[in-house]
């Protein structure tokens, strides 16, 4: 056998050459950078599916209130109350969005009973899924009652029901509605504006932290409201109007969203206590706020229209199309949606 060449076993010897630290450095670099271009795009990409899910159940929950429709000749109420028979927006379009068997449990006589129970039940179709807490923790926030992210179209002024000017698509109804005594729910023949130019559904955002801190500041020993202009009916945490099967309190028409001059609208300030003169001194006493001044804030921000989606919201509309409203929409715009037979016309772009 001939002996291995020289050069041979030479090259075999030599060492493999590895990275350098430098060139390890530059690697771990391009690394960060690819990634750091991957995650927004990664994000754009879960956030449109969520809103494309968004827009599905939209859609479910239109087609839901249409075959409520077809079958009772005329849309459900935001609340019917006052007769034997309590029931709601959302809980009426149970057996229509796939939840019959919750709607057959249903306690109508003793709506309390269905409290820590069947009304913490979480409907995903009732949930954006780009909202925070959309993972089901919505029934905690309550205590007993879990929470929807939409809203029927409750018109120009849905809140308080006393007030209402009962234009939109949902109001309430039975015995003890109001403004009017015996009001019934609305038919698609009333929608004279057009059901492709008239909301039905819409989107909100969950709770408002600055407003309910004028909530919490009520256990101050000084009145907040001033006495002449003690908010009535009185208030409760902006969370617990947004329930989807609300108890008969003041707060039952809360499942309804209402024109507002801008989407997304949120209050901007939070109510803070003065600050005492010295470490010892008591503060003074705070000025009382006008609640005609705060009030119509209340009112507005519980039927705003709003979302975590970027740009916009998602409605659904009277004749079952969803729509994607961008933030820019202007006020003439939001108004002739909310009405069904305002009489206005709108001809721009939403």
């Amino acid at each position: 056998m001939c002996p291995p060449d020289r050069r041979t076993r030479s090259r075999s010897r030599r060492p493999r050459r590895g990275f350098t630290l430098i060139e390890l450095l530059v690697v771990i670099a391009i690394i960060a950078i690819l990634i750091g271009l991957l995650l927004p795009a990664v994000q754009k990409i879960r956030e449109a599916a969520a809103r494309l899910r968004c827009q599905n159940n939209l859609k479910q929950v239109a087609l839901a209130a249409h075959n409520y429709h077809d079958s009772r000749g005329r849309f459900p109420g935001a609340v019917d109350q006052g007769g034997p028979r309590y029931t709601s927006l959302f809980v009426e379009l149970l057996p229509h969005v796939e939840q019959d068997p919750l709607y057959q449990q249903w306690d109508f006589v003793n709506p309390a009973a269905n409290g820590a129970g069947r009304a913490a039940s979480v409907i995903k179709a009732y949930i954006c899924p780009s909202h925070p807490q959309a993972d089901g923790v919505f029934s905690l926030a309550t205590g007993q009652y879990a929470l929807t992210t939409y809203g029927g179209n409750g018109g120009t002024r849905p809140f308080p029901p006393a007030t209402s000017a009962c234009d939109g698509m949902f109001f309430t109804t039975g015995p003890g509605s109001q403004p009017k005594y015996g009001q019934t729910g609305v038919q698609i023949v009333n929608v004279t504006d057009g059901a492709s130019q008239t909301l039905l559904f819409g989107e909100r955002v969950v709770g408002d932290p600055r407003m309910d801190t004028f909530l919490a500041a009520q256990s101050y020993p000084t009145q907040v409201f001033q006495p002449s202009g003690t908010p009535s009916p009185p208030l409760q945490p902006t969370v617990s109007y947004m329930v989807w099967a609300p108890p008969p309190s003041v707060k039952a028409a809360g499942g309804l969203i209402g024109y507002t001059p801008v989407l997304n609208y949120r209050h901007g300030s939070a109510w803070s206590p003065p600050v005492p003169l010295t470490p010892m001194a008591p503060p003074p006493p705070p000025d009382p706020i006008q609640w005609s001044d705060f009030g119509p804030l209340w009112w507005m921000r519980l039927g705003a229209m709003g979302s975590f989606h970027t740009g916009g919201v998602n409605v659904a509309l009277a004749d079952g199309s969803v729509r994607f409203l961008r933030d820019s929409t202007p006020a003439p715009a939001l108004l002739a949606l909310a009405t069904r037979n305002g009489g206005e016309v709108w001809s721009g772009d939403w």
